[in-house]
């Protein structure tokens, strides 16, 4: 017997994901606005702290909870700027720092119960090398993230302000000098999250590496990293779970984008971008925010790339970001294996 549709449900669904959507776009379309005015004022080199600041309004409201917790927060963010600037410089400091400052931020700002608590700092990390800039330029760039923060805070205490936060809720901050000041016990490699921190670690920095190597110094695309960090998990099941839902929204997002691209009038690339990235954040099913991370991606390169070169870097850096990944999940197994036998 078939099963009746029901319609109700339906539509109380849309209504949820129309709420959602629209309660999130602001969230999106302010930071896109701070892009838009960082470029103008600081320079394109600077403006991918736009696209950071999307994910600290989605995913820090509750370092809100005082000044003190935001400007702690934005300290550590202007730290990690300054120290993706330096590993852009040149292949030397990029072979240094693309090896400590990964395994830093995962212990330094994670725990036993925050264990995917590191996303966002990472993430700027690696969007903050995709412009490289000069050791003179340093200093603007700082000047510009701090800029980019400030006007962030104050529309997310404005837009925020009826949203409750945990008063007891530990901060990015405190986390970072608890790990600092009990790293004798923290930094023990038998921890998952530190085995997860030197896994990770030596992945980013063969990735980053690696791009630093075969692409262009003016204007790189640091996808095949960004792609990597983004499938990567502590779990093992989960890791694989991101692997295949990377393939399917690969292959989605490519096909949706060759159909709606040329319909996409370029000066309104970042409406559509406004509009794609809020529905990153409000569709629930994985493939889906695999496909719209992929369209993302695409369109902020295809101005440089152009739609052939952007849709071929795009297959070939997913199908290398999976087999690095295989190779070290390969790796780690038969590290665990010879650990039982020895142990």
């Amino acid at each position: 017997m078939t099963k009746k549709l029901d319609f109700k449900k339906i539509f109380e669904t849309i209504k949820k994901h129309l709420k959602d959507f629209f309660r999130i776009l602001p969230n999106v379309v302010v930071p896109l606005i701070i892009m838009v005015f960082i470029q103008n004022f600081f320079g394109a080199n600077n403006s991918t702290i736009g696209v950071v600041l999307i994910f600290v309004c989605m995913l820090k409201v509750n370092q809100l909870k005082n000044i003190k917790t935001y400007l702690q927060m934005s300290l550590i963010l202007v730290i990690i700027s300054i120290l993706a600037s330096i590993a852009s410089l040149n292949i030397y400091t990029s072979i240094v720092l693309n090896l400590i400052v990964p395994f830093a931020i995962i212990f330094l700002t994670t725990s036993k119960q925050t264990v995917s608590n590191y996303f966002l700092y990472g993430h700027e990390y690696i969007m903050m090398q995709s412009y490289p800039i000069t050791i003179s330029e340093i200093p603007l760039r700082i000047l510009s993230v701090i800029v980019a923060l400030t006007l962030c805070y104050i529309f997310m205490k404005i837009y925020n302000r009826k949203v409750k936060i945990e008063e007891n809720l530990v901060s990015d901050f405190d986390l970072i000098v608890y790990n600092i000041k009990n790293f004798k016990t923290e930094l023990n490699f038998k921890i998952p999250r530190i085995r997860f921190a030197v896994r990770a670690s030596l992945i980013l920095w063969i990735t980053c590496v690696f791009m630093d190597l075969v692409t262009d110094r003016t204007v790189r695309s640091y996808w095949l990293p960004l792609i990597t960090y983004s499938c990567l998990e502590i779990d093992s099941q989960k890791q694989k779970s991101k692997l295949l839902t990377q393939i399917g929204g690969a292959v989605i997002g490519i096909g949706v984008f060759i159909l709606i691209f040329n319909w996409i009038p370029t000066n309104s690339l970042i409406i559509f971008m406004a509009f794609a990235f809020t529905a990153l954040f409000t569709v629930e099913n994985q493939y889906l925010k695999k496909a719209i991370g992929t369209i993302l991606g695409m369109s902020f390169v295809i101005p440089s790339l152009g739609e052939v070169g952007a849709i071929s870097l795009r297959y070939l850096y997913v199908l290398g970001a999976i087999l690095i990944i295989a190779i070290f999940e390969y790796l780690r197994k038969f590290v665990r294996r010879i650990e039982a036998e020895v142990f």
